[in-house]
């Protein structure tokens, strides 16, 4: 039931797959290009989950906030290139009338560079996956943003069928009570039951409203900018598939297979593997600098006052050279050792958890799945069948309005609660995504 993502697609072009490449070439920066803001049609109805996933990823300054932590690591690079300053020295001596200038130049061994160069490299890489994990939390915001505008705007449609009901059956009431065929009560009742259909769609209205703003806000656009989605496929059509329907002619995969690909997807392990690799680039920097740098030392001397002869001149060299007998990075070895057994320990446990997400995600998504299905194939067909029937009963004269009522508030509650079984497959299958690491 795999499907193609269109953010997944801009992650890899942006910053590596989602699946893991070897670390990006120090001259290429794809994760902070400069990408054009996109201007989108405003008034374009029914923006599918893919494109807001694609405006959101390149419009959103929550992605470019983002996408800019690179650019902090990849000082890193900067940082592995600096060598040590050289000294400049004057000495005066006038009771000897001696005087030296010259300069002393730290020479630093290639592998301390080399190594230097190694770690900053794993860093950029480290920070490269979670830069990737970060986007791929805001595509978890974003799809259950985008979910909330669909439940938003398919509850008011209830809500609009159930005053439209309403307003029938009240038509219906006055004109049998015209007719002396039923109470004046049951005209009370009629608008009373429309009135608070009315008052159950304002405040669906604003929930809708509050929502698309919020979806408005997070592909960043103005909240002003109307987003319209598309509907759902009407209740009683099994068959016909939607982006935010389960499609009953794919079997799941394995719950084997799902763990399997989420313990190689998954960003937090490849994290965690990446933090021990910037552990053993920093341990070699830690051995590679038990030997001190030595110094070259030379310049110029000048004695004026010899005990044997006129005055001198000529020049000085020389080696200094620290010996690493009470400081052999002895402190800084033993705190990346015990930092490796932390991360290696941190690894298994997180791989233990990453297993008991999937699982519990997994069982959700099935039983959502049925439920669903149960719906569509089931509920909704007969709660519509009950509906209709008391309503053309009442206009018979064969029900009373009690019974008519309570039948279409039934058929509403039940098409919520179908609602909110769309919602809570869709929240499962978003748990289940952000286990494995990789859409579905």
């Amino acid at each position: 039931m795999r499907r193609t993502v269109s953010i997944h697609l801009l992650l890899a072009a942006s910053i590596g797959s989602i699946c893991g490449s070897p670390c990006m070439a120090a001259s290429a920066d794809p994760t902070l290009m400069t990408i054009p803001r996109s201007t989108p049609n405003q008034n374009l109805p029914g923006v599918r989950l893919s494109a807001v996933f694609d405006e959101s990823l390149v419009n959103s300054p929550r992605a470019a906030t983002i996408r800019a932590q690179l650019g902090i690591t990849k000082a890193a690079y900067a940082q592995a290139l600096t060598l040590p300053n050289p000294s400049f020295f004057f000495l005066e001596d006038t009771a000897q009338r001696a005087r030296q200038i010259g300069g002393s130049i730290p020479i630093e061994p290639p592998w301390k560079l080399a190594f230097r160069l190694l770690l900053a490299k794993a860093q950029i890489k480290q920070t490269d996956f979670e830069i990737q994990r970060n986007l791929w939390q805001l595509r978890t915001t974003v799809r259950r943003a985008y979910l909330d505008v669909v439940m938003a705007t398919e509850t008011q449609e209830a809500f609009d069928d159930l005053r439209r009901l309403a307003t029938e059956i009240m038509s219906v009431a006055q004109k049998r009570f015209a007719a002396d065929d039923v109470a004046a009560l049951d005209v009370n009742r009629a608008e009373l039951a429309s009135l608070q259909a009315e008052a159950d769609v304002k405040q669906s209205s604003r929930k809708m409203a509050q929502a698309k703003q919020r979806l408005s806000v997070l592909m960043g656009r103005d909240y002003k900018d109307t987003i319209d989605v598309p509907r759902l496929p009407p209740f009683q059509l099994r068959a016909e598939t939607h982006e935010l329907l389960p499609n009953f002619t794919e079997e799941l995969p394995g719950l084997d297979s799902l763990i399997s690909e989420a313990l190689k997807a998954r960003l937090d392990i490849k994290i965690i593997r990446q933090s021990i690799a910037v552990n053993e680039a920093q341990s070699r920097i830690a051995l590679g600098n038990i030997i001190p740098n030595p110094q070259l030392n030379a310049g110029s001397s000048y004695s004026g006052n010899p005990p044997d002869g006129p005055a001198t001149r000529g020049y000085f060299i020389g080696v200094t050279q620290e010996i690493p007998v009470l400081n052999f990075q002895q402190g800084d070895r033993a705190r990346l050792r015990a930092q490796k057994i932390q991360l290696n320990r941190e690894l298994e446990s997180t791989k233990n958890v990453v297993t008991e997400e999937v699982v519990s995600a997994y069982q959700q998504l099935v039983a959502a799945r049925e439920r669903v299905g149960l719906f569509q194939e089931k509920i909704l067909p007969a709660s519509e069948s009950v509906a209709r029937m008391a309503r053309r009963g009442y206009e018979v004269g064969q029900s009373d309005i009690t019974s008519t009522l309570a039948a279409q508030q039934s058929n509403v509650q039940t098409k919520a609660a179908y609602l909110e079984a769309v919602r809570s497959y869709q929240q499962a299958l978003t748990d289940l995504e952000q286990a494995i690491g990789h859409p579905l």
